[in-house]
């Protein structure tokens, strides 16, 4: 099934001690706590309500997380849609160290030609004009934009 999650909007999502835990029991146990924060009714799934009052980022994009429509987020979806927010952002992120031919961490415009959609947004994302594109002005652009970032679920790769 294909969906489309924002993934500078879930990176943002409070739990940040996810990505740095050092192991995956840390991971894991963070990822628990976090989610029992937002379970406020102990339901064992966090509501429209539950994620407004505390992850704003989850509400923006409940219904893309929700697969089942159930109107509620089971761990399961919670981490799914953080796992295909990593994967994506990594694989940019790999994208654009491969683009940065001469690793200063600045895309040139002709650097930015390996990376079409950048590319065709250059001007608008160079927001100081200095011919350099940056991570920042990246990610403003994308987040002023809401630009979402299609990701294909299968359920034979669910955890």
């Amino acid at each position: 099934m294909r969906k489309w999650i924002v993934s500078i909007l879930l990176i943002a999502l409070p739990c940040s001690a996810i990505a740095a835990a050092d192991s995956k029991k840390e991971q894991n146990a963070n990822f628990d706590q976090m989610f029992r924060a937002m379970d406020t009714n102990k339901s064992g799934k966090i509501s429209m309500a539950e994620a407004e009052l505390k992850a704003p980022a989850l509400a923006e994009n409940f219904d893309l997380i929700d697969e089942n429509r159930d109107g509620g987020l089971t761990k399961k979806e919670i981490r799914q849609a953080f796992d295909a927010a990593e994967k994506r952002r990594s694989e940019f992120s790999r994208k654009l160290q491969a683009a940065d031919k001469d690793n200063n961490g600045k895309l040139s415009r002709e650097e930015a030609t390996a990376l079409p959609k950048i590319s065709a947004s250059f001007d608008e994302i160079d927001s100081n004009a200095d011919g350099q594109l940056v991570i920042k002005e990246i990610a403003d652009f994308v987040r002023a934009r809401g630009s979402a970032v299609p990701v294909t679920v299968s359920s034979s790769t669910r955890p």
